[in-house]
């Protein structure tokens, strides 16, 4: 017979995966934000925005790594 998990790892495992999509999107924005207010205090078109938005994407990427680390351990934990 399998084993049920308990509701709040579920609960968490689906607010971790859930939040996946909404990391992937603000920190490329916020990237482009803060890039674009650089390029006009130095007008520096379009490097700032540019890196800001490779910066913002890197940053995303590392964060979802980890949601989904947690996400794991969260299922490992839910197996033993």
């Amino acid at each position: 017979m399998a084993k049920r998990r308990e509701p709040s790892s579920r609960l968490q495992q689906v607010g971790i995966l859930t939040a996946i999509p909404f990391v992937l999107l603000v920190g490329p924005a916020l990237g482009y934000y803060l890039g674009t207010a650089v390029d006009h205090r130095w007008s520096s078109e379009p490097w700032g925005m540019t890196i800001g938005v490779i910066l913002g994407l890197a940053a995303s990427v590392r964060s979802v790594a980890q949601f989904i680390q947690q996400s794991r351990k969260l299922e490992d934990d839910d197996d033993h």
